[in-house]
């Protein structure tokens, strides 16, 4: 079974990497919160009560800033971009798997 502290650690390297998101721990589950550029407030905020709704949030944001990071925000994504961001996500998915056959 899949806990917090695991999805936490599957996406450790892409949290480390992308200063915009962070997640937060409340009394009612984890905050994911977006930060966008150096602005004061948080853009998006979402309670995740389970660690499959961290894991596939994370998963999304996780494509989103690899996109972005590809297209630079200049361009629509190509075949290629698309086929180079899921390959960049697959291990996170792997490393799930692995832990939930555990």
């Amino acid at each position: 079974m899949l806990t917090f502290e695991q999805v936490l650690e599957i996406f450790k390297d892409y949290l480390e990497t992308d200063d915009e998101v962070e997640v937060l721990l409340t009394k009612r589950g984890y905050l994911r919160i977006v930060w966008p550029g150096n602005f004061p407030f948080c853009d998006d905020g979402k309670l995740c009560r389970t660690p499959e709704e961290l894991f596939d949030l994370l998963l999304e944001d996780c494509q989103s800033y690899y996109e972005l990071e590809r297209t630079k925000g200049r361009r629509s994504l190509t075949p290629e971009d698309i086929r180079l961001v899921k390959a960049r996500c697959r291990p996170y998915l792997e490393k799930r798997w692995e832990v939930e056959k555990k």
